[in-house]
């Protein structure tokens, strides 16, 4: 066989074989590139999905109404349901409460939004509270509701039930879990609900 004609063979193989390979290569690469495109379009629907989550929540929020909520507090296996609208008050209103056998109050700090339940016994003692007007919490910028109690004349701090002045300055009150529901969800449990 004549080096030319051989050699000429060879180049047409070395063509076709390089054309196949070529083109399985590519295809790899585009099975590839189309794996990653269905991937980045599930994630842009999932992405788009969460989206419309997001806004519809944030339209619920912005319909509801804080005032509206029941704030349900639970000691010993005992409930009671306090609305927020009704201690979110001017001045605030203070709920000196017994629930079970558990002496609590339960506020609401319209300045910082707080609503908090604690245990009125402090050392053995029941403590009565008053609104007492609202100033910083000290050593921080934060404006909170404070209460007095009638018992020692000592003002507490509402948001971290601190008492921040007077004979029990320092002692803090222990808190009281509590959960916020709408009134449909406290009828339906058939919670009773404070009247001040």
């Amino acid at each position: 066989m004549n080096l030319k004609i051989l050699a000429g063979v060879l180049l047409v193989m070395g063509l076709v074989v390089g054309f196949a390979g070529g083109k399985v290569s590519t295809t790899g690469q585009i099975n590839e590139l189309t794996g990653r495109v269905t991937d980045l379009s599930a994630q842009a629907k999932s992405t788009e999905s969460l989206k419309n989550q997001l806004a519809e929540t944030k339209a619920q929020l912005e319909k509801l109404n804080v005032n509206d909520l029941y704030a349900m507090v639970k000691v010993d296996g005992k409930a009671k349901a306090y609305k927020v609208g009704d201690l979110n008050k001017m001045p605030p209103l203070i709920a000196n409460d017994i629930i079970g056998n558990t002496p609590v109050v339960v506020s609401w700090c319209p300045l910082c939004n707080t609503l908090t339940a604690y245990d009125r016994r402090v050392d053995g003692q029941t403590l009565t509270f008053k609104e007492d007007g609202a100033r910083n919490i000290p050593g921080t910028e934060i404006e909170n509701l404070h209460f007095r109690d009638l018992e020692t004349n000592s003002a507490w701090a509402q948001g971290p039930g601190i008492a921040v002045e007077g004979p029990k300055k320092g002692a803090e009150l222990k808190a009281v879990p509590l959960q916020l529901f709408n009134k449909d969800r406290i009828d339906k449990m058939g919670v009773e609900v404070w009247n001040p």
